[in-house]
């Protein structure tokens, strides 16, 4: 009789570790392929929420306002002050108006570092009422901490603002020149930002 020809089971058995091992080595790469694709989609749209956050911040401080406002408290507030829990409140001007209602082009705005998160607040006037709510929209997120710095008109950096107490009925404190923000990021460590706020022309 004939032998029956076909693999042995040794031959089998080589045959299914070398493809178990071609299979490993496939999905490893094609693994590392996914996982770096979703790394360069995760920064890149984390770059971009930076970018966005950038613009709309200087686009705040580009349209900053020697216009003095009074709390809710009926208080004068300078055009720019950094207030005890750490916001930084101002006057800004271009306010848009697209349904004509009536009220000014200036908004009274702040910003607040508060719980990983740079917020910004805005209220519909000006000299505000103790009932007067903000709108409340979140900048940036994943943020461990942020400082602010103020150049006065003698090319100084300050930490805080106005930089002098103004004497009783003196002229109420200029806004700064420049206005910096340092922020420390999770994923990318510190972020410094610089924006003029003389009306878009570059500082010193």
């Amino acid at each position: 009789m004939r032998r029956a020809a076909g693999f042995t089971l040794l031959e089998l058995v080589v045959v299914l570790a070398i493809f178990a091992v071609l299979s490993m080595m496939a999905y490893g790469g094609l693994s590392a392929m996914l996982t770096g694709r979703a790394k360069v989609a995760e920064s890149l749209e984390r770059t971009a929420a930076l970018q966005q956050g950038y613009l709309r911040l200087r686009n705040d401080f580009q349209q900053l306002r020697a216009r003095t406002a009074r709390d809710g408290y009926g208080e004068t507030q300078p055009a720019l002050i950094v207030q005890p829990d750490g916001s930084v409140e101002f006057t800004r001007s271009g306010w848009r108006n697209p349904l004509s209602q009536p009220r000014s082009a200036l908004e009274r705005v702040a910003y607040q570092f508060d719980e990983g998160r740079l917020l910004r607040r805005s209220w519909r006037v000006l000299d505000r009422a103790q009932e007067s709510e903000p709108v409340e929209v979140a900048v940036l997120d994943q943020v461990d901490d942020a400082e602010w710095r103020f150049l006065d008109a003698k090319l100084e950096w300050h930490d805080a603002w106005p930089a002098t107490v103004a004497a009783v009925g003196s002229a109420p404190s200029p806004p700064p020149l420049a206005v910096e923000l340092t922020l420390q990021v999770k994923d990318l460590g510190e972020v410094r930002f610089l924006f003029s706020a003389k009306n878009g022309v570059a500082p010193p």
